[in-house]
This record gives C-alpha cells, sequence and structure tokens, in this order.
C-alpha cells in the first residue's frame, strides 16, 4: 500500500490534537490489518506478509524484523569487543573509560550490523531502484552513521554525566537510531 500524504496534511491543518490524530490512525491500520486476516487465508496472508507491497502496518513490523536481526548482530560483535578487546562492560573499569571503549566498539559494530540491515531490508521489506545501487548503498549507511551518530553520543553521555549502567545506555542508543532509520529509509532511500 502507499504511504498516506493525507494523514501529514490533516495534521497541519486540523484543529484536533496530533496525539488523537496519530491515534485514530493507528487504530485504523489496526482494524483494517485485522480485517484483511478475518477474509483471507493463510497462503495468501503469508505471500501478502512477504511482499514488499504490504500494509504499512505490516511493512513496520517486518522492518522490525530486520532490525532485531541487525541489532543482534551489533549486540554481539560489541559485546565481544567490550569483553574481549576493548573492556567496556566491567564496572569496576572508570567510567569515562568504559564510555570511551563503548564508543569505539559501536563504532566498529555498526558497520556489521547496518549490513545485515541493507541486505534483509532489500530483500524483505523496501524496494530498491529509486536511486541507483551505489547511491542506495551509500545513502542507507549514511542514514545509518547519522542515526547511530545520535544514539552513540547519548550512549557515552548518560554513562558520564549520570553514570548509567552500560547496557541501559546501549539500548538508548538502539532505540533512538530505530525511529531514526526507519523513516528517512522508507521515505527518502527507497521506492514506496
Amino acid at each position: 500500500m502507499a504511504t498516506h500524504p493525507r494523514f501529514f496534511v490533516s495534521c497541519a491543518f486540523e484543529k484536533r490534537p496530533r496525539q488523537y490524530i496519530v491515534i485514530s490512525t493507528l487504530f485504523s491500520h489496526l482494524s483494517s490489518a485485522t480485517q484483511f486476516v478475518r477474509a483471507n487465508d493463510w497462503p495468501t496472508i503469508v505471500a501478502h506478509v512477504n511482499s514488499r507491497d504490504a500494509h504499512p502496518l505490516i511493512q513496520f513490523i517486518k522492518y522490525g524484523f530486520c532490525g532485531v536481526a541487525a541489532f543482534a548482530t551489533h549486540q554481539v560483535i560489541w559485546g565481544a569487543l567490550s569483553t574481549w578487546m576493548l573492556p567496556a562492560i566491567d564496572s569496576s573499569i572508570p567510567k569515562e573509560t568504559r564510555a570511551l571503549n563503548s564508543t569505539i566498539n559501536n563504532s566498529i559494530a555498526v558497520l556489521f550490523s547496518t549490513a545485515v540491515a541493507y541486505i534483509t531490508n532489500v530483500l524483505w521489506v523496501f524496494t530498491p531502484g529509486r536511486h541507483s545501487r551505489l547511491v542506495e548503498i551509500a545513502s542507507f549507511f549514511g542514514v545509518g552513521v547519522i542515526s547511530f551518530g545520535g544514539g552513540l553520543l547519548a550512549g557515552p553521555w548518560l554513562i558520564k554525566v549520570f553514570g548509567l549502567n552500560t547496557l541501559l545506555a546501549q539500548l538508548s542508543m538502539a532505540f533512538t537510531s530505530m525511529l531514526i532509520n526507519f523513516a528517512c529509509r522508507k521515505f527518502f532511500i527507497f521506492k514506496h
């Protein structure tokens, strides 16, 4: 299904609170997804889920699965580096050292996780071809680096300023990156 530009226009001109519009749109998507499931057999549902023209809610869920794969890749690499190469998990290490080591380890891990994200998104979620393959890959990695940078700045800052547990800071980085990545990749990099 196509994006609903009407939604963005209505947000700007309606007098209703923005939260109401977002919630009503979410319920509308949930309702139409439920109707689709009730009206179709299992093979049709699976074929629709696997198509790149899936309902926006299904597309976001598929994006979430790809994100989980990329997140798992990132965390395994970050965890291995943080345990064996540049220690960043042990709370007995000074917080400045933990923050620096975590930043370096994340900077290495993001290259691998972004590659996993690109491959899975091209194969399952988004339709490639809006740009040449080289521009598409460069844009995908560029958006990833920008969103990662925002999350990465937050993580060490939370560790240094608040002494936050490294793993909680890591989760905040992942959440921030996910939100920025989906919006930029859906609307600027791939066809929709």
